[in-house]
């Protein structure tokens, strides 16, 4: 701490006698991934050619690295990435076995032989999930089955989706929680349960925070068992149809049998019920064997002749 102090005086001391207006630095952000070397990219930049006396690097309220007269002092993990600096004037940092831990913030102070500058860049930190575990449980009807997934040691914060065997997403239904781990790591945990196990095999498949696929695991069922139920209900299925073609069938035979046995009834009344004698005998003798009288016929004749005048000559 005693160090520390000195050290800021020191700098104070030289920041009031100098001026870094002529001497810039470049920096941009940079990504690491957790277990890696990451690097922090900056170098110094100036028409001028100054001579690097001094570099410090500090990550929140702590000095990381400190580099006075050719000697280095690292602090752990943390050193300069080119063994060149003087001359190349690369100060970039860099950070060994990154851990999640180390995300944020930089800064840094360059002290020249021309004045002294300071300023921030940024470290991400991403760090992979495991390959998800998968568990199945089948209940006693062996129709329901609960399954389970879990992906470790990821960061940021990623999610688990659940697919069929035709590739329809399932993860509506299934719960999923997010633990934060002591390395500030996630550990993702989803369990869905009653899933159809007629619809297996399912796929458990983990994303990062940028929904990109990282890993998948196929959740395999008892095929004997699974194969089984397939064929009851798809017996129950082929019983249940073939009973209800059965019973149109016949409805249609019965409505044929009917319609066929009233149109012989039909049939049989038109042609063949023989007439009554009784009623033909009485139309015969008075329409064809009546003879006609022969007194009607002369009055008829005289009446007509009298209507009829003679011509005058």
């Amino acid at each position: 701490m005693a160090s520390i102090t000195i050290l800021s005086a020191v700098i104070f001391s030289i920041a009031v006698l100098s001026s870094a207006d002529f001497v810039t630095v470049k920096c941009h952000s940079s990504i690491g991934y957790a277990g890696q070397p990451s690097k922090l990219h900056c170098v110094l930049k100036t028409e001028e050619s100054p001579e690097i006396e001094q570099v410090f690097w500090r990550y929140e309220d702590n000095v990381v690295l400190i580099v006075k007269d050719d000697a280095e002092t690292e602090q752990g993990r943390f050193k300069l990435a080119d063994a060149a600096w003087r001359t190349s004037k690369d100060i970039s940092l860099l950070v060994g076995h990154t851990k999640i831990s180390d995300q944020g913030r930089y800064g840094y102070t360059v002290v020249t032989n021309m004045g002294i500058t300071t300023g921030e860049t940024r470290l991400d930190v991403k760090a992979t999930y495991s390959q998800p575990v998968t568990t199945y449980k089948l209940d006693k009807d062996e129709k329901k089955v609960d399954l389970t997934c879990t992906a470790k040691g990821g960061y940021p914060k990623g999610a688990i989706h659940w697919f069929d065997g035709h590739d329809t997403n399932w993860t509506r239904g299934a719960q999923t929680t997010v633990t934060e781990e002591a390395d500030k790591s996630f550990t993702l945990h989803s369990t869905y349960t009653s899933a159809d196990a007629s619809y297996a095999p399912y796929r458990c498949v983990v994303f990062n925070s940028e929904w990109k696929e990282e890993g998948k695991e196929s959740v395999e069922l008892d095929i004997t068992r699974i194969s089984k139920l397939s064929s009851s209900v798809e017996t129950k299925h082929i019983a249940a149809g073939v009973v209800v073609i059965g019973s149109l069938i016949c409805g249609l035979l019965v409505a044929l049998l009917i319609c066929k046995r009233r149109s012989q009834r039909l049939e049989h009344q038109d042609y063949f019920d023989p007439p009554d004698p009784e009623a033909g005998k009485g139309l015969e003798h008075q329409d064809y064997f009546d003879p006609p009288d022969p007194e009607e016929g002369k009055e008829l004749k005289m009446e007509a002749d009298k209507d009829v005048e003679p011509k005058s000559l």
